[in-house]
């Protein structure tokens, strides 16, 4: 795979009952791909509503564990461990919150150049069950022009 690449993070998060409430969260940017002793690494930048530095996000996929580290305005190192609960901090302006994650299903799929991450796992808040959620990350290498194309 390239090493510029377009990282897509599309989070699905389920708040109600019955997969009733939901939000959505999408992420497109360009980023940087790195494979080194059998991990994947993953290094994009992410904008937040009315702040003007961007988060720096360090996604690592491991063969028994994905981790997902941030940086700036919000900073935090979420571990997912199919079948385990892992603890973490999640440091935001307004304070620090406890985050709980119990993670049900990993699965990584390579075709080609293209990569597709997919984990559900349930978010415990303060030590209270917040959502149910399932993200997926895709990575697509640049286009022969050096531009990039969004491909389904």
């Amino acid at each position: 795979m390239e090493r510029e690449v377009l990282i897509t993070v599309s989070g699905v998060l389920f708040t109600g009952e019955g997969e009733k409430e939901k939000d959505n969260v999408d992420i497109i940017s360009p980023g940087q791909y790195y494979l080194r002793n059998g991990k994947h690494y993953l290094l994009y930048e992410e904008m937040m509503e009315e702040y003007p530095e961007p988060v720096k996000n360090i996604l690592k996929i491991s063969p028994d564990h994905v981790s997902l580290r941030k940086n700036g305005i919000i900073s935090t190192e979420m571990r997912f461990e199919e079948g385990k609960d892992t603890q973490s901090h999640y440091s935001t302006p307004f304070g620090v919150l406890a985050l709980g994650i119990h993670t049900s299903r990993i699965h990584v799929e390579e075709s080609g150049d293209e990569m597709n991450l997919d984990i559900e796992y349930g978010l415990e808040i303060n030590y209270e069950h917040s959502s149910d959620n399932r993200l997926h990350v895709r990575v697509q290498p640049k286009c022969a022009d050096g531009g990039f194309s969004l491909r389904s």
